[in-house]
């Protein structure tokens, strides 16, 4: 299991933290208190951020660099998504508690920043409102996901009749 340092240096990844949609409505001073509870990680170029199956621990977001997040079955593997500086993921088994759907692996070395199940459990218990406003943001960004999800299926349906594919 990956070792993830505490992020000493919040404000050379202000510009990339305040563009994440799980803390839009946050004030400056819940934001603070949420930058200051992340810690990052370093992956090299091919290396597992974490495999389908494996129980979720993080949200994650991408400092730098790219993962691929790849969606697999038995002997089929397609790439679901890369993502990029900015970008998070991990959000929806982290919320569902349930094992990884994809696996995440390091398009090229990337610093990834996290914050653990244990840290959103102890805002729960620190600042209730907070926890309120971050539940409500994740639950937006799931529906959000779901959504793109279900336009790439009914996409991918209608390439299938119309014999795209």
């Amino acid at each position: 299991m990956k070792i993830y340092e505490p992020l000493k240096d919040i404000e050379s990844v202000k510009a990339i933290l305040s563009k994440i949609s799980i803390w839009g409505g946050l004030t400056d001073n819940q934001q603070e208190k949420i930058y200051k509870k992340l810690s990052f990680g370093f992956f090299a170029k091919g290396e597992y951020i974490f495999r389908k199956g494996d129980q979720p621990a993080h949200i994650y977001i991408v400092k730098s660099g790219k993962v691929d997040l790849l969606a697999s079955d038995q002997d089929v593997s397609i790439q679901k998504e890369t993502v990029k500086t900015g970008g998070s993921f991990g959000i929806a088994a982290l919320m569902a508690m349930q094992p990884h759907m994809v696996t995440a692996v390091a398009a090229e070395d990337s610093e990834i920043m996290v914050l653990s199940r244990q840290t959103i459990l102890e805002i729960r218990y620190e600042d209730i409102e907070l926890f309120a406003l971050l539940m409500m943001n994740i639950a937006r960004e799931i529906a959000r996901r779901l959504k793109l999800t279900d336009d790439i299926f009914l996409q991918y349906i209608h390439e299938v009749k119309d014999g795209k594919c």
